[in-house]
């Protein structure tokens, strides 16, 4: 008897582990992954149409499994028996890693060099541009303590980086100082990871000139059975006594899942290193829905919808305090899927925001007080966008077509208090109800030669500018007006696995971007780092970027070096000089600089990350970021560059993963390249010190607490700037405690 039971058992196990079928799926839409190639041992081949090949068992041995798609992937014999069992085995696309290419999420990656964590906490954040400074690869310009920094990768900042949510949303700037950068109103709490492409290589969604950041929403896929979900974070800091709280309420069954998303957080005045205090009042609050109805086994839609409302926001730096500003942001998608065909998909999104901004001076504390000055603005933004991907044997093309529009208007008044004019009330046309109108064709193809994998995309786009309500000032500038423009961008890549653990890529890029609102309607405002006034300009030529990225990375199990560098030429970059025969509008700026392009600047540097797990229990990560920028026409640095920045963190998980300390120290160089010019100055070096820890109560429950600054360094950033009427930066705060508790449910 035991014989025959044991003659059983060997042909149970024959039958399952000597020839067997496995499926290749698609993680998020459980598509089969046709035309993947597998090796085991010398068993190899390609998947068929429905993502299926079938393999004979060899104890000990490993199973290589490569995708133009998604990428390379090595199972041990413990991991390829669990798949065994299945029959399935599911990939995430990986081709955006091919790319210079940091991204920001949920969960990590096998790449730790190429992973940050979005934490619950991350997820309170009132300011997308704020967290995303916690990157050594993101610097960010603040006017204000708390709200409003816009991101500078690289040196380029502004237009020349491409900001969107969901392959499509993003708004646009309201405040002409951009109080309300674009990347202020991405919800956070809507967000599950962040894609930063470096570089003009990434043109699918947009012309990426410097480089794109990509904000894409939580999905949390469908239910056999309906069943609700949500989560509720909360935090207080002590210095600033800033609150924050954020929540999510959904319910998802077969063929549906939806989510209600809130926030709110309010702040004040801070205190720096110095113990002075620091302007910094602010009041935000948004709320979100999103939805996604499965049609079919082949098509689903999606919906999107958030209002950010933001109230009584202190700006030392400028001259006027947001008073209020309210966003509304929507988005429609829907995708289509095919089997057996040659053709994959087909994705098409509208999406439409709306900015009402308002902004006064009446609080700030001026002696004498010789203007009471309130704007009120408003932009709206709507675009269209619709791609086919195709699915070859060897290779995959994405291509479509994409519409913009952005529109901007706006009035400032002034109260004259003082002086001949005392009593009277001037109106200053800002925008001059601009608008900026952008229809273009893309291509992206993805192909692999000899195990290397190459990435090859365009854009053609055209740009049209007008302004609909011309300012007599800014008509004697500037008599030609609308502008009609062509932009054409290419990128082409290689990357190749020299080894198992070693991957080189090599990206040559060149991008156009013509001038933005700012750059080409903008009257007698001052926008820059210096008081001059600035006025736009619509013959700017656009500008050019030629760039060339090499980037290795080094991964084992327990380590991981990640290096890229870069170098750009820069061709009519947009900049801006005085022009002496113009008067300014307000008796505080010295002058009048108008946007003109230079002809040659260069651009180059590197980002170093290092990651290893020493033990068991303790890891340390180091990451390095350094740009060189200089205008060749004057021999001068290039403005607003940041310096080097050495972070450097220490950590440990103990109690089975549950509680994890961490200690994190960042240096940031002097800062002497200035650009006088622009009225920069120079900046020291400082060294920070910041300790956190966190402790997993079960899967539900989190707390997570901390000290930033811990020896109440005093110090400002490179690119903070300075407090209105002075020569002081604003200082970032000082030593400040804060705790966050996290369920989710």
């Amino acid at each position: 008897m035991k014989k025959i039971i044991t003659a059983c058992m060997l042909c149970i196990y024959i039958q399952v582990y000597s020839q067997n079928t496995i499926q290749l799926l698609d993680q998020e839409t459980d598509h089969p992954i046709a035309f993947a190639h597998f090796l085991y041992q010398n068993q190899k081949g390609n998947t068929n149409a429905n993502g299926e090949f079938t393999i004979k068992h060899i104890e000990g041995e490993k199973l290589y499994l490569s995708h133009v798609n998604y990428g390379k992937v090595s199972l041990t014999d413990s991991e390829l028996k669990a798949v065994l069992q299945s029959g399935k085995l599911y990939m995430n696309k990986t081709y955006i890693s091919l790319l210079p290419t940091t991204i920001i999420a949920r969960k990590r990656t096998a790449k730790e060099s190429e992973t940050m964590q979005i934490r619950s906490s991350d997820k309170l954040s009132h300011d997308a541009g704020e967290f995303l400074s916690q990157s050594g690869l993101i610097g960010g310009i603040r006017k204000s303590g708390s709200y409003g920094f816009d991101p500078v990768m690289r040196g380029f900042k502004y237009d020349q980086l491409n900001i969107v949510m969901d392959n499509g949303m993003n708004a646009t700037a309201a405040c002409p100082n951009r109080m309300d950068p674009p990347i202020s109103q991405i919800p956070l709490n809507m967000v599950d990871r962040v894609e930063i492409m470096k570089g003009p290589h990434s043109l699918r969604y947009g012309s990426s000139f410097g480089g794109s950041i990509h904000f894409k929403s939580s999905t949390n896929g469908f239910a056999d059975k309906t069943r609700t979900f949500g989560r509720a974070t909360g935090s207080y800091e002590s210095n600033g006594e800033i609150f924050r709280t954020e929540a999510l309420a959904g319910a998802k069954g077969k063929f549906y899942n939806f989510g209600i998303f809130g926030a709110y957080s309010e702040g004040s005045d801070y205190e720096d290193g110095n113990g002075d205090k620091v302007a910094s009042g602010f009041n935000r609050r948004n709320i979100g829905l999103a939805a996604n109805f499965k049609l079919s086994n082949s098509q689903n839609i999606q919906v999107s919808a958030n209002s950010n409302y933001a109230e009584d926001v202190d700006f030392p730096a400028l001259n006027m305090d947001l008073r209020e500003d309210d966003t509304k942001m929507i988005s429609l998608s829907h995708k289509i899927t095919f089997k057996n065909s040659a053709l994959a998909s087909i994705s098409t999104s509208a999406n439409a925001s709306f900015v009402d901004h308002e902004m006064d001076n009446l609080t700030k504390n001026l002696n004498p007080r010789k203007v009471n000055a309130i704007t009120e603005a408003e932009t709206k933004n709507y675009a269209f966008r619709s791609e086919a991907a195709f699915q070859f044997k060897e290779s995959s093309l994405f291509a479509g077509i994409d519409y913009k529009k952005e529109e901007a208007d706006g009035t400032r008044s002034r109260e004259m208090l003082m002086g001949p004019m005392a009593g009277k009330t001037v109106y200053d046309n800002i925008w001059q109800d601009s608008k900026i109108e952008k229809i273009g064709i893309f291509g992206e193809y993805h192909f692999a030669v000899n195990e290397t994998y190459f990435i090859a995309s365009t854009r053609l786009e055209n740009n049209l500018a007008e302004s609909k309500d011309k300012a007599e000032n800014f008509s004697s500038i500037n008599p030609n007006d609308p502008s009609d423009e062509f932009d054409f961008s290419f990128s082409i890549g290689a990357s190749k696995d020299l080894s198992e653990n070693l991957r080189m890529g090599i990206w040559f890029g060149r991008a156009e971007r013509s001038g933005s609102l700012t750059e080409r309607f903008i009257n007698h405002i001052p926008v820059d780092v210096d008081p001059y006034e600035r006025v736009g300009n619509p013959d700017l030529a656009p500008e050019i970027n030629c760039q060339i990225d090499y980037n290795i990375n080094w991964n084992t199990k327990y380590f991981s070096l990640n290096i890229n560098l870069f170098n750009s030429w820069l061709r009519d970059y947009i900049s801006s000089e005085i022009r002496p025969d113009l008067t300014s509008l307000m008796a505080t700026a010295p002058g009048v600089k108008q946007f003109v392009n230079i002809n040659k600047a260069v651009m180059r540097g590197f980002e170093i990350g290092f990651n290893q797990s020493i033990t068991n229990h303790l890891y340390h990560r180091l990451n390095l970021a350094y740009t060189y920028g200089k205008n060749k026409m004057i021999n001068q640095p290039l403005p607003e560059i940041p310096p080097l920045d050495i972070r450097y963190s220490l950590g440990a998980h103990f109690c089975k993963q549950k509680f994890t300390p961490e200690l994190m120290v960042r240096y940031a160089a002097k800062q002497d390249r200035i650009s006088e010019n622009y009225g920069e100055t120079k900046t020291p070096d400082f060294t920070v010190l910041d300790f956190k820890a966190s402790y997993l109560f079960s899967d539900n429950i989190q707390i997570i607490g901390g000290i930033r600054n811990l020896f109440d360094e005093a110090y400002y950033e490179h690119l903070n700037r300075s407090v209105k009427g002075s020569n002081q930066a604003i200082y970032a705060p000082g030593r400040s405690f804060y705790l966050t508790l996290s369920l989710n449910l």
